[in-house]
């Protein structure tokens, strides 16, 4: 299913970061991903893709309620 990017939240240390996104089906969903400078590439971590919301708001608190760092104050947009 194909998805678009329509937020990215990153942590004040930019090593980590949540994307937002919206599926072809109309629904939404975020993406925790943490940055490896050994491959010098971005990597999905902790395989939230799965959470289904209903819309980019529900989607953000989601992934707000879930990711400590980004819950803690410690990411901004």
């Amino acid at each position: 299913m194909d998805t678009t990017t329509i937020k990215t939240i990153f942590s004040t240390d930019r090593v980590r970061k949540v994307e937002l996104f919206r599926r072809s089906d109309g629904t939404f969903g975020f993406e925790e991903w943490r940055f490896d400078s050994d491959e010098d590439t971005w990597l999905p971590f902790g395989r939230r893709s799965l959470a289904i919301c209903d819309s980019a708001d529900k989607a953000e608190y989601e992934a707000r309620d879930r990711i400590e760092w980004l819950s803690g104050g410690g990411g901004h947009a």
